[in-house]
């Protein structure tokens, strides 16, 4: 492609975004967290959006207990997309130059945080971790995928007297933040923004399978749909006072019960290489390592 601009997205373009790809449209109109400072159009000589590149905010980029540590690595991650999947070494080159050049323009708002531009890769695939690799991009994180059959048998687990697991709906601002709290004492002030927490509502066959001790949110597993046959069971936590009671088992085994009654056959989780603690959980629930993903970041200076 000899002729094209990078120029950040217009109220009118979002019927060729949407057919670019239908949920970066709905990103692009409807999550509270996409600025459209951070988008960036590909877009032809004949006015056809090519390639569509954005950053987003990752529940890290606002962690509040993380202030004083100058080393925490905060992410911008990113994602760009092709029409048709059609992709164009030089246009990525220049939607990368944007994302980088928007990345420091957040970097100059935050001098004093480590700011890490991201995305995450299958390590079987090749061709993308060489491409960032060769344009100064590095490897700052190994996530470890498991997966769970579900066509075998499913533990049981007794929860601590008080202590009830049920489906619970984010469907009002008072859901919203008791979820939102409960995460940020579990990850150590790390969670979904309240918009990124509202969005995934709507992804497909989510549930969240929530503990509670009377009306007290103390943990939760979550799942929403990967494929016809695959889910996820993600955001697993347990507040620190109610954890090594079995209840982070209780409730990620009530949510593969769930699932095989929906027919799924297998269910998957990631969780970083060196959280040893969350690795042994799942591998005595009985899942079994499915892959790895990369975090291949460009550190902003």
């Amino acid at each position: 492609m000899n002729d094209f601009v990078i120029r950040n997205p217009q109220e009118e373009d979002a019927a060729q975004i949407e057919s670019l790809d239908f949920v970066l449209n709905m990103l692009f109109l409807y999550h509270g967290d996409l600025a459209k400072q951070n988008m960036f159009c590909a877009v032809n000589g004949a006015g056809e959006i090519v390639a569509v590149a954005h950053l987003m905010e990752h529940d890290t980029f606002h962690a509040v207990r993380q202030a004083e540590d100058s080393n925490f690595v905060r992410y911008l991650t990113f994602d760009i997309i092709f029409a048709d999947n059609r992709e164009d070494e030089r246009v990525k080159d220049a939607l990368t130059a944007a994302l980088i050049g928007r990345s420091r323009d957040i970097k100059a708002e935050y001098p004093d945080k480590r700011i890490v531009m991201a995305n995450y890769f299958d390590t079987d695939n090749l061709k993308e971790l060489s491409y960032y690799l060769a344009r100064g991009f590095t490897i700052f994180d190994t996530i470890v995928v498991f997966k769970y059959d579900l066509e075998q048998e499913i533990p049981r687990y007794p929860l601590p007297d008080g202590v009830q697991v049920q489906p619970f709906v984010l469907d009002n601002s008072e859901a919203l933040e008791k979820y939102h709290q409960a995460e940020l004492a579990s990850f150590d002030g790390v969670a979904w923004s309240m918009n990124q927490l509202s969005w995934m509502q709507g992804a497909q066959e989510m549930v969240n399978f929530c503990a509670f001790h009377g009306s007290e949110l103390i943990a939760n597993t979550s799942t929403w749909r990967i494929s016809e046959e695959r889910s996820a069971t993600e955001n697993v936590f347990v507040i620190p006072e109610w954890q090594k009671q079995g209840i982070a088992r209780n409730i990620i085994c009530t949510a593969l019960d769930y699932l095989k009654t929906q027919g799924k056959t297998i269910a998957t989780l990631g969780t970083h290489g060196n959280n040893q603690k969350a690795i042994r959980l799942y591998t005595q629930i009985g899942y079994e390592l499915y892959g790895f993903r990369l975090t291949v970041g460009y550190e902003i200076c």
